[in-house]
């Protein structure tokens, strides 16, 4: 073949080979996307860090325990820049030292557990049912409702304290089944204007006291008597009129002894039922005080006071 029919050959193939590949380059460019409309990963995972640590910071200062924690825990993980990523460790560590938990309990006043209890938190639901976890919460005073489906709802509020953990919080459903005090009628006695009962006042223990003195005198006034009598009638049997003095005066000082406790004994006796008639049958509220004094010259002296 002679070089002038060799590129009246190839003349044509290299043209057609460089419009295709004009072709496929104008192709190329039309599918690449502009470098400006596209945003880095890695800048965006940067500016999500940064702002859970923030939120982590600021919630811990306003008493947000549970949702710093949170914020903690988001910028603790492995995408985050390292210095970030330690502080929000060390601040979750912290923040799970700090935060309150607290476990639900509720109870059958007949006895025993109740499972099936819904449990809201300052109006919230939080629980579907009691599971004997701990429930994190923020530090503070809370209104509690346990509310069981057939027992009604039961209301407390408990005061959760930093660092408090799994501090039972329980309440206690009544008997649905206990019998209710019959109720009164409108109009009837007891129901607008109750009728005050009147207790019965106690023995004052002055009775006592007095009733004792009162039996032990009488009781010494027969132990002398009988004794005195005994010797009396022995020495008058035996030896009168030239008995030995001193066995006289023994005799003599049995029927003095006898004299005196049978005064003491009457009075005893008789301010014991003063007492007791003043403290039953006077005024409410009258107090009676009582006191007894041996005479010399035999007998004795009762003294009674009452105090209005």
């Amino acid at each position: 073949m002679t070089m002038k029919n060799t590129s009246r050959f190839l003349g044509p193939a290299a043209l057609g080979l460089a419009c295709l590949l004009a072709e496929g380059l104008a192709r190329a460019q039309d599918a690449t996307p502009p470098a400006a409309s596209a945003t880095p990963p890695a800048q965006s995972t940067g500016a999500s860090c940064e702002a859970s640590y923030e939120k982590a910071q600021t919630d811990r200062l306003a008493g947000h325990y549970v949702s710093a924690q949170a914020a903690a825990l988001a910028c603790s993980q492995i995408q985050c820049n390292q210095a970030i990523v330690r502080e929000c460790l060390r601040l979750y560590e912290s923040l799970q030292e700090d935060t309150p938990t607290l476990v639900f309990s509720a109870r059958k006043a007949e006895g025993g557990e109740l499972i099936d209890v819904k449990v809201e938190m300052d109006g919230k639901q939080i629980l579907d049912g009691i599971t004997g976890r701990p429930f994190p919460v923020d530090p503070g005073p809370h209104q509690f409702a346990f509310i069981d489906p057939t027992r009604g709802r039961q209301e407390t509020t408990e005061s959760a304290r930093v660092g408090d953990h799994a501090r039972v919080v329980e309440v206690t459903f009544p008997d649905p089944n206990a019998k209710l005090p019959p109720a009164t009628t409108p109009g009837a006695p007891g129901a607008d204007h109750p009728v005050a009962a009147h207790k019965k006042p106690a023995i004052p223990v002055m009775t006592f006291v007095l009733g004792g003195v009162g039996v032990v005198g009488l009781a010494s006034f027969a132990y002398f008597r009988l004794s005195g009598v005994g010797d009396y009638n022995h020495y008058n049997a035996t030896c009168s009129p030239y008995c030995n003095p001193n066995d006289i005066d023994g005799v003599r000082t049995k029927f003095l002894l006898s004299y005196i406790s049978l005064g003491v004994g009457i009075a005893g006796a008789a301010g014991a039922g003063l007492v007791y008639v003043l403290n039953h049958g006077g005024s409410e509220g009258a107090q009676t005080e009582a006191s007894l004094e041996p005479l010399g010259g035999g007998g004795a002296l009762a003294r009674v006071r009452t105090r209005f």
